[in-house]
C-alpha cells in the first residue's frame, strides 16, 4: 500500500491513464478511450504534462481500483465496464465511472460494489 501511495504521490504517467482508458474503450461501444481519458484528465492537461499532479493521479488510481473491484465482482471485463459506465439507481442514476471522479463519489461506488459482493440490500 505504501508503494502505491508513493507512486501516486510522485505522479502517475500518461501510460497509466492510457492503459486504463483503453480498457474501458475496448469494452464500451458508447465511449471511446479518448472519451474516458479526457473525462478523467482534461485534454489540455494530458497534452501538457508527462506526469500528472496528485489530484489527477488520485482520480486515476480511484477509477482503476473501483474497476478492479467491479472485475472481481463480475469476473468478466465487459460486464465490469458495463457496470462502471451504466447509470445506477443507488448512485442517483449516475454511472459509477462519473460518480467516482470525486473522492466522496468513489466511496459511494465502493459501497455499492461491496454490498453486491456480500449480498447486502441497499
Amino acid at each position: 500500500m505504501r508503494e502505491l501511495e508513493a507512486v501516486v504521490a510522485d505522479g502517475l504517467s500518461k501510460s497509466a491513464l492510457d492503459t486504463l482508458a483503453s480498457g474501458f474503450g475496448d469494452h464500451s461501444p458508447e465511449r471511446s478511450a479518448n472519451d474516458v481519458r479526457y473525462r478523467i484528465v482534461p485534454r489540455a492537461t494530458y497534452q501538457r504534462v508527462d506526469r500528472f499532479n496528485l489530484q489527477a493521479s488520485e482520480t486515476i488510481e480511484r477509477i482503476a481500483r473501483l474497476y478492479a473491484m467491479a472485475l472481481d465482482a463480475f469476473v468478466d471485463s465487459s460486464a465490469a465496464v458495463r457496470f462502471m459506465m451504466m447509470a445506477h439507481p443507488e448512485l442517483d442514476d449516475r454511472s459509477p465511472f462519473e460518480t467516482a471522479l470525486t473522492e466522496l463519489g468513489g466511496r459511494a461506488v465502493e459501497e455499492v460494489i461491496e454490498r453486491g459482493l456480500h449480498g447486502l440490500p441497499a
